[in-house]
């Protein structure tokens, strides 16, 4: 009885924890981040479109610790262009995890960071509409939008499609087009953002995701950004 009180004591004090950290800023050199990629069988919200394959890369203090991935059952047919793009067969996720158990899995996997991912408006979305219709769970974590950020940093840039913009930067993607090939590459990306941004005195959470929502760039912004970028920064 006394071993159950203490789990349940350390159960609530890491929840207490959790709440408090929730709506904690911080230093971006010294956060937790998710960066996630999926593969689905559309572009519909679910449950029209389903997630097939699920990657994910942990960063923590600016370095890659430990990464997650996985196929997902989607108990329908991927569409011909689908495999063609991603090469990802019914076949491939005919055993595969079901996305409730997947989604359980990465949950541990991403707890307690922010989530980021290139194009994080579609991919959180899809991962808390997901949860919800098969475990009926919403997530609530913070997140970051990698292409976001990349579009205010690189506002130079003509094409923002992954593949160019780590082609400009000599990112190598390994994989693309399929989930895990593309998180890492979003993960190192993400780090040179962190990277740039504290050059131009964007050092914390808060201060990115508004510079993240900004419509416009503010003129002292802008200059350093052209200063970096004559030095060959970025």
């Amino acid at each position: 009885m006394k071993m159950l009180f203490e789990m349940l004591e350390d159960i609530f004090q890491h929840t207490i924890l959790r709440l408090k950290n929730r709506n904690r800023n911080f230093l971006l050199e010294e956060g937790s981040f998710t960066v996630v990629d999926l593969e689905t069988t559309g572009f519909t919200i679910p449950p029209v479109d389903r997630i097939i394959e699920i990657g994910a890369v942990r960063v923590e203090n600016l370095n890659i610790v430990k990464e997650f991935s996985t196929l997902v059952k989607p108990y329908k047919p991927i569409p011909p262009i689908v495999t063609e793009i991603t090469g990802i067969k019914n076949a491939d996720v005919k055993n595969a995890l079901k996305v409730g158990t997947a989604l359980k899995e990465f949950f541990r996997f991403s707890q307690d960071s922010v989530i980021v991912a290139y194009n994080v408006a579609f991919d959180f979305e899809f991962i808390k509409l997901s949860s919800i219709y098969s475990i009926g769970y919403e997530p609530k974590q913070k997140t970051l939008c990698a292409f976001e950020l990349t579009k205010r940093i690189f506002y130079f840039l003509e094409r923002y499609d992954l593949e160019d913009v780590c082609d400009y930067l000599g990112i190598k993607i390994d994989n693309r087009h399929r989930a895990l090939g593309d998180a890492r590459a979003t993960a190192v990306l993400f780090i040179k953002l962190v990277d740039i941004m504290k050059k131009i005195g964007i050092n914390n959470f808060n201060d990115a995701k508004v510079f993240e929502l900004s419509n416009n760039l503010p003129r002292n912004v802008k200059e350093l950004l052209n200063h970096y970028r004559r030095l060959g920064v970025i």
